[in-house]
């Protein structure tokens, strides 16, 4: 233990540990100004944390978030919200490249013989996380509008975290197939869910005035366009695929149709994740390429994915979790209830295997983009209202973002325990 011997001494330490730190802020100021100094780094390091947690059987995207975590204001100070907001852009490319990985493992082949499971577990792990968020937080607030929001919010599912376990590990099997299915589908739930709950809502902070109608037909236009979008993407994939027997030639058409039609998907409002989902279907089904070529847009990839997740962890904020109260807890709880209540009650109906009602449940927990992205819009539409639509904004931002910091690190772990109790896992790329 170290005694100061005198104040004056004292006061010369802390100055120095000042000065020390304004020295490290300095440099990180120096660095932010590079953006790609910074995005390197953040893919380094990001790739050494997942390399670690790998090592201890823990999935690596755990590892990367954390990183990001980490170097994020809440701790280093080194990614800035707004550097993290000016990679929007690449925040979105990969979230397109992700939405097309989905797309190729949806093979109709083998969809069709899990096709009933996969309709009656979407629609009872929906309405169950749907109802039982709903009730639990009426309960607590007697506010019906709020209860719904929560409700319906509680539907999505991040696809990102997920899949990146799957392709990690190879998995492949009914259980891995009906995880791809469901994750692809959740989300157009969950707007729909949305819309209604945000149009009740909006009429209660406006007493009574209410736009259902403009908001389920720009819900309905906002799928569509994305489900039309992407089968023409799909097509002029299949077209040029046809046109070159090159694989590098291929990956690079394959490139800059995502990359385009992702920018025509967020220019028109569409969602570029279902868009690049569906062409991603259409491709994989149509097509005469391989899984290798699947395998080799993955690894290309790779450090795209990794500054995603990087920058995941660099937005979710430390201080939110004081903010998560019971409501918060509430939800949590009573979210993962629904969504393994829903595939349980689901897999008995549709008579699904063993595998699929007991382990499904554990890897649909994860929640990021669409939520937090559906908070923030409900939370900027109702705070220009009034300011009891403030507070109620900031209460559902608040509380999404909390959560979903914790699911964003535990949901890849109960991923990966499932496919390994179902013995899915591949570790070997397709050749």
């Amino acid at each position: 233990m170290v005694y100061y011997k005198s104040d004056e001494h004292q006061l010369m330490v802390s100055e120095k540990r000042q000065g020390d730190i304004a020295v490290v802020s300095s440099l990180f100021v120096q660095i932010e100004m590079n953006i790609l100094m910074v995005v390197g780094i953040s893919i380094i390091l990001g790739f050494i944390a997942g390399l670690l947690f790998k090592k201890i059987n823990v999935p690596e995207v755990v590892g990367m978030i954390l990183m990001g975590v980490f170097l994020g204001e809440s701790v280093l100070g080194f990614l800035s919200y707004s550097f993290i907001e000016n990679m929007k852009p690449l925040i979105d490319l990969a979230l397109a490249f992700i939405g097309l990985g989905i797309g190729t493992e949806l093979k109709f082949d083998l969809i069709s013989k899990l096709k009933k499971s996969i309709f009656f577990i979407l629609i009872f792990e929906s309405f169950g996380a749907f109802a039982l968020v709903t009730l639990g937080v009426f309960a607590l607030t007697r506010e019906l509008h709020i209860a719904l929001v929560f409700g319906a919010l509680a539907i999505s599912t991040a696809p990102a975290a997920t899949a990146k376990v799957l392709w990690d590990y190879g998995a492949k099997g009914d259980l891995t197939t009906t995880i791809f299915s469901v994750l692809a589908l959740d989300d157009i739930v969950a707007i729909i869910a949305y819309a209604f709950a945000f149009s009740y809502a909006e009429s209660v902070i406006i007493n009574g005035k209410t736009f259902l109608i403009d908001i389920l037909l720009d819900s309905l236009l906002h799928i569509i366009g994305s489900i039309v979008l992407g089968l023409i993407t799909g097509y002029i994939m299949i077209i040029l695929s046809n046109k070159t027997k090159e694989i590098t030639r291929l990956l690079w058409f394959i490139f800059i149709c995502v990359i385009a039609v992702s920018g025509v998907a967020e220019s028109a409002g569409f969602s570029l994740i279902l868009t690049n989902v569906i062409a991603g279907i259409i491709f994989t089904n149509f097509s005469n390429f391989n899984e290798k070529t699947f395998f080799l847009i993955r690894e290309a990839t790779y450090p795209l994915i990794v500054l995603f997740f990087v920058l995941i962890g660099g937005k979710l904020r430390l201080d939110y979790m004081a903010h998560i109260g019971l409501i918060g807890l509430t939800y949590l709880i009573l979210r993962f209830a629904g969504k393994f209540s829903g595939v349980a009650v689901g897999g008995h109906i549709s008579k699904s295997s063993a595998k699929i009602k007991k382990y499904l449940g554990f890897c649909l927990l994860t929640q990021g983009g669409l939520a937090i992205g559906l908070a923030t819009s409900f939370y900027y539409n109702l705070a220009a209202l009034s300011e009891v639509g403030y507070h109620l904004g900031t209460l559902v931002l608040n509380t999404i973002v909390a959560t979903t910091l914790i699911v964003e690190i535990l949901g890849p772990i109960f991923v990966k325990h499932a496919i390994t109790k179902t013995d899915e896992i591949y570790k070997k790329p397709p050749t």
